[in-house]
């Protein structure tokens, strides 16, 4: 006897947030620059999802936490002038393990909070698509499909995000 095994929507999207809630709250954190925004975000972003749970991929997922975020942005108004308040406690790049030394630990934070104002200093594009590929790991056809512009336009704007922060690094004196 043939018996189908079906899953729930609701078990859907419980992996489906095991897999990306923690990706897609960086991602927030990254766009709105807060904490409790991002959280309720992040609960609006798989809210939304619930119904489309069964044929969502990671693509969909970054999408519709975009959307959230730039709706939230819109309704405040400061979508153009919002500054990129991380902090070091949630950096999305793993410090280094320090070995106790105080020279190290302070070259690390200063690296940290340079670093942060660098990636801040971005247009809004160049930063997402920097932090969908080199901190959440997307691939560019994938971030192409999140922000609907071609795989080419991601590379570009990757690039250019790559060679600001490379400028703004060495301009704090972190040309090493």
């Amino acid at each position: 006897m043939n018996r189908m095994v079906t899953t729930s929507t609701s078990d859907v999207l419980e992996a489906l947030i095991a897999e990306h809630s923690s990706g897609v709250y960086r991602y927030l954190r990254s766009l709105v620059g807060d904490e409790d925004t991002s959280c309720d975000l992040l609960h609006d972003t798989f809210l939304k999802l619930r119904n489309q749970a069964d044929g969502a991929g990671k693509a969909l997922v970054y999408t519709v936490a975009r959307n959230c975020a730039l709706d939230h942005l819109r309704r405040r108004r400061t979508r153009r002038n919002h500054e990129l308040r991380v902090e070091q406690e949630t950096l999305v790049l793993h410090p280094t393990k320090s070995r106790g030394r105080p020279d190290r630990e302070l070259e690390t934070k200063t690296l940290r909070r340079d670093l942060l104002e660098a990636l801040g200093g971005l247009p809004e594009d160049q930063r997402t698509a920097f932090h969908l590929s080199e901190i959440e790991g997307l691939s560019y056809a994938d971030i192409a499909a999140v922000l609907d512009v071609s795989p080419g336009t991601i590379a570009s704007r990757k690039h250019h995000a790559v060679r600001k922060l490379r400028e703004a690094m060495r301009r704090r004196g972190h040309d090493r």
